[in-house]
């Protein structure tokens, strides 16, 4: 048998198992989908004809490729296996710190950057130079590189960083060492975006002038701006409608001046006329604004509210509670604080309160019985014995907390919860409380304090009477009632012993 047939029998057996793989499928379509009539395309056609004509005058040419193919798949898999596992040169990798916003100084000082290195990539002669080359950033902002040690590479600007800008860090190939393989010399990094906050937005009563009522707000900018740039972008709205301005003045109904750097800005409106009906006025900062240094935009918007109240309830009293202070001597004094909505003089406010002190509260309760046993057997066994004796036990366990629950409910019933609970006949019966005004450290607040004395336990009725005025012609439009709980001064208590009296405080 010559080469050219033996290499022939060789692919045959090769395809035979194809073959009988093929016709068994071919079998199983024929079962499941009956007898499907294909033509192959001219195309096909001669080009099997053509081929089976090559491989029949040309036996060993056609092995050859045959092998050359093969060859040529393990070679390209033996290429892929390779390039796979091959050994990994070790590479030094970098990570860039973007730098956060100037802190808002009267003297500005401009963060630096770092760029850390997962391992030492610093030239020694280099450590020490107070500037380095052969490292640029785009776009060029003024500074210097220096190493703050083989692992921290640090730029210090001499301008500050503008808002929402991306730069990008090269490095040259002799700025590290031969040793040192960088992952690339190439980075990016983007600075903080431009953002601007509203702070203390406040309705503001000028304590000169009552009448004089403005909204005040304080924005604070993380960039500075052009002056006027803010005046475009801020409205003040009423959110009910209601109209506060002047009618013969024209928006924009504020004017704006700027602070330390152009970094703040302080908002002041028109004089504001109180609406019949309690209001909210809104302050809008739409987005967009620029900032002075590189164009940056704030990208989004900002809003806050305040209220406006109506002549009726811009004065009303806010809350009130009793201490114990302390006086300028150290000693404990009864104290009630009262909070208002409005400036007024502690001593005008002392004119229309009234502080009665209110009798115990007499509370309902309901006697309930339990039934007895019959009788209890002469005789008892040992076991009945400690089970009686445990029983007891049990029941008088849950006696003594079923004791000390109904006290703390009796104690509970017998103080005054809410000035709705207080009958007229109470209220005229209970006794009334002299009061002194504490000095306050201005002439007008809304924060007032009054000292009493009381030595017994119980509880206060407070009531501030409506028609009191503070500036600004504001008038408490109904009378205020508050039950308040009266602390306790601490006690002196003798206790005899063997060698005198001895004080406690408690």
């Amino acid at each position: 048998m010559n080469t050219s047939a033996l290499i022939t029998r060789s692919l045959q057996l090769a395809v035979r198992p194809f073959v009988l793989l093929w016709a068994f499928f071919k079998k199983v379509a024929l079962a499941v989908f009956g007898r499907l009539q294909w033509s192959p395309p001219h195309w096909l056609t001669r080009s099997r004809a053509a081929t089976s004509n090559f491989k029949r005058a040309h036996p060993r040419v056609t092995a050859s490729g045959i092998v050359t193919i093969f060859l040529l798949l393990c070679g390209a898999a033996w290429t892929l296996h390779w390039y796979q596992h091959r050994p990994i040169p070790h590479k030094v990798t970098a990570t860039i710190a973007s730098p956060p916003i100037t802190k808002l100084e009267k003297e500005l000082k401009y963060p630096p950057l770092f760029v850390r290195f997962s391992e030492p990539a610093a030239r020694l002669e280099d450590l020490k130079k107070p500037s380095l080359s052969a490292v640029r950033l785009e776009p060029t902002i003024t500074g210097a590189w220096s190493w703050n040690s083989d692992k921290e590479l640090a730029f210090r600007p001499t301008q500050d960083w503008p808002a929402d800008q991306k730069f990008k860090i090269t490095f040259d190939k002799k700025f590290f060492p031969p040793q040192v393989l960088m992952e690339r010399l190439a980075y990016e990094f983007q600075t903080l975006p431009f953002d601007i906050a509203i702070k203390e937005l406040q309705l503001y009563q000028d304590p000169a002038n009552p009448t004089q009522r403005q909204i005040t707000a304080t924005l604070g900018l993380t960039h500075s701006v052009e002056p006027g740039e803010l005046d475009r972008h801020i409205q003040l709205q009423m959110i009910g409608g209601s109209n506060v301005f002047p009618a013969s003045e024209s928006p924009p109904h504020f004017t704006i001046t700027y602070g330390l750097h152009n970094r703040l800005a302080y908002l002041r409106s028109s004089n504001v006329t109180l609406p019949e009906r309690e209001d909210f006025m809104k302050l809008y900062l739409s987005k967009g604004v620029r900032t002075a240094q590189g164009g940056a935009q704030t990208r989004n918007s900002a809003e806050d509210k305040v209220r406006i109240p109506s002549q009726e309830t811009a004065f009303q009293i806010d809350s009130i509670a009793a201490t114990i202070a302390r006086s300028k001597n150290g000693e404990p004094e009864q104290v009630l604080i009262l909070s208002t909505t409005a400036d007024i003089s502690s001593s005008e406010l002392a004119k229309a309160i009234q502080i009665r002190l209110l009798p115990k509260r007499n509370a309902e309760t309901t006697d309930e019985t339990e039934g007895e046993a019959a009788g209890e057997t002469d005789s008892q066994s040992p076991d009945s014995e400690a089970a009686d004796q445990s029983n007891q036990s049990s029941q008088t366990t849950a006696s003594e907390d079923q004791e000390t629950e109904e006290t703390e409910e009796s104690d509970q019933a017998s103080k005054w919860q809410s000035p709705a609970e207080v009958p007229d006949d109470v209220l005229e019966q209970a006794k009334r409380i002299e009061f002194t005004v504490v000095p306050s450290e201005k002439a007008q607040d809304r924060q007032h304090a009054f000292k009493i004395r009381i030595e017994t336990e119980g509880e206060l009725y407070v009531r501030v009477a409506k028609g009191v005025r503070a500036p600004g012609d504001y008038r408490l439009a109904e009378d205020y009632n508050a039950v308040v709980a009266v602390p306790q001064l601490p006690r002196e208590v003798q206790i005899e012993g063997q060698g005198g009296l001895l004080a406690l405080s408690g």
